[in-house]
């Protein structure tokens, strides 16, 4: 009786629930987005780090992310920030971000990466 009360449960959900759709994923290359960026102390702490994001590609980039490591005389990795850059990046434009961070300062130097992002679809 519990089997059969189960079997006509898991039936109705079936029913009730829509098909699933596949997707494929295709990994998107960072090749055609540049940063350029400049860097700020703000007291003994604090970093602001000013940029922009540029896009050489034909098609406008979305929830583009940028990572900051401050790094000191050896190389490792000190200090870390993220930050969104600001609207979409349109197709040849730029737009800018601002990450402010922790400091330890004993960074020397800076990298800046695109983390993560994503081109608009033309075609929905």
């Amino acid at each position: 009786m519990i089997l059969r009360s189960l079997l006509a449960a898991a039936g109705i959900l079936l029913v009730l629930v829509p098909a699933v759709r596949a997707q494929t994923f295709t990994p998107q290359s960072a090749s055609r987005l540049a940063v350029s960026f400049t860097t700020e102390r703000v007291g003994s702490g604090r970093v602001l780090v000013f940029g922009e994001v540029r896009n050489g590609s034909n098609a406008s980039c979305e929830r583009v992310v940028v990572s900051v490591e401050g790094l000191d005389e050896s190389g490792r990795v000190v200090s870390r920030g993220r930050a969104y850059v600001f609207g979409v990046v349109p197709s040849r434009g730029s737009s800018t971000f601002e990450v402010r961070m922790a400091s330890p300062g004993s960074e020397r130097r800076f990298r800046v990466e695109i983390e993560s992002f994503q081109f608009v679809s033309s075609g929905n």
